[in-house]
Order: structure tokens, then sequence, then C-alpha cells
């Protein structure tokens, strides 16, 4: 058997532990229920890192077999993350699609583009949503693939099979840009992520988005309104 963790309790368990998790829960506050709720999610999250490290070997073999350049790493999505996230969406932990997650980063857009296309018609996992953020752009200015695999397991990994795992396919520039806004965000103590912040930082991030995209070939018509005041500097 895997020695990976298995998921022990119901998922009306989970359901109930992450409407708990949204709640301010201060050090006087943890008691035998407030453990148990954490318990309960952290076995939730961690029946998700076989599937989550399977995938991203099958990500970096593929890569490998195209001679595609760049990197992929995984990780299982931090417990901070995880309850903030429930407070800002509406949503149940036992729904949460990237509790296991990986991304890959690639050279350039071709690359991208490629893994994008290899993943949708060759993994042995059912995608079961695919978003794109590079030519559509969210508002932020964020550019990357989404992809979510609902995991297939035999043998002895059935017992995972149903786990979702969020795959993240960006260029380099494109993680770089991810990277400043978060360490950005975190420096001034602002949700720069998510939109919240500095109206000046909010916008420096979307025209540094734009200039990237210029830069990397993707379509311009599609991205923040003010690119023009960008774009105009490159005539």
């Amino acid at each position: 058997m895997s020695s990976y963790p298995v998921y022990e309790y119901s998922m009306n368990d989970v359901a109930r532990a992450g409407q708990r998790l949204k709640d301010i829960i201060a050090w006087d506050d943890y008691d035998d229920e407030v453990r148990r709720v954490f318990a309960i999610a952290n076995s939730w999250r961690d029946s998700h890192v076989l599937p989550m490290k399977s995938i991203r070997l099958s990500i970096a073999h593929r890569m490998r077999h195209m001679k595609l350049s760049g990197d992929v790493v995984a990780r299982a999505k931090r417990m901070s993350s995880i309850r903030g996230k429930l407070r800002r969406h509406p949503g149940k932990l036992d729904q949460m699609q990237d509790l296991g997650g990986c991304r890959a980063i690639m050279d350039d857009i071709n690359c991208v583009n490629a893994m994008v296309a290899e993943c949708l018609q060759r993994m042995p996992h059912e995608v079961q949503n695919h978003k794109s953020y590079v030519d559509n752009a969210k508002s932020d200015g964020y550019r990357s693939h989404h992809l979510i695999f609902k995991f297939e397991g035999d043998g002895d990994r059935a017992v995972y099979r149903g786990r979702r795992v969020e795959l993240q396919i960006r260029t380099k520039l494109q993680h770089s840009w991810a990277t400043a806004v978060e360490v950005v965000g975190q420096t001034r103590l602002e949700e720069l992520k998510s939109g919240k912040g500095s109206a000046e930082w909010l916008r420096f991030f979307r025209l540094m988005s734009d200039e990237f995209s210029f830069q990397e070939g993707c379509e311009l018509d599609r991205v923040a309104p003010d690119r023009r005041l960008l774009v105009s500097t490159q005539n």
C-alpha cells in the first residue's frame, strides 16, 4: 500500500470543518473541538499529496519527452492560504480544487502553448476545467493557464481517485510578475493578489503585465484598457 496519507473522515466532516476555519480562532479557543477541525482539514488536504506528486511527475516526463524548456514544481496549499480563500470566496473546503497544486514554469510562450495542448490531449487524468488567463488576462493583469485534473488511480492508488489537482502553466516572465505582486503585497501588508490595496501599485502591475505580454507576442487587444499609455511609448 502507499505510504501517503488516506483521508479518514466523512465529507460532511470536511464541510463542517471548512465552515469553522472561516472564523477567527484565538489561542484561547484551542480546545478539543478546534483541534479536531484542524485534524480533519489537514487530513483532507494531505490526501491530495500523492495525486499532486503523480501529476507533477507526469508533467515533468512530458516536458523531457517533448524537449520543452522549463521547470515543474508541486506544493500542497498552506493552511493559512486555505483559510484566507474560504473567507474571500463563497465555497466549501470539500469543493476547493487547489489543495494540491502544480506549476509548470516554461521558458517562453511557445513552450506554454505546447504544454497546454499536451495536457488537454494526452494526460491520463480527466481535465475538469481549463481557464486561460494569458490572452484574456484577469483585470489585475494576472496571466496563466489553469487546468483542474481529476485524478485517476489504479491498484493501491484507487483510494485517491477523484482528488482534484490544479496545474498552472505560465512563462518565466509571467511567473516573475506574479511573484512580484505577492512580495510587494506582503511587504505593504496589502492583498494585491486579490485586487486590494494601493491603486498606484495595482495600476503599475496591470501596465507591467501588458508590457510583458507585448514582449512575448500575446494579443494586446484583450488586456487592460490603459495599455495604450504603455504601447504608445513603443512607437
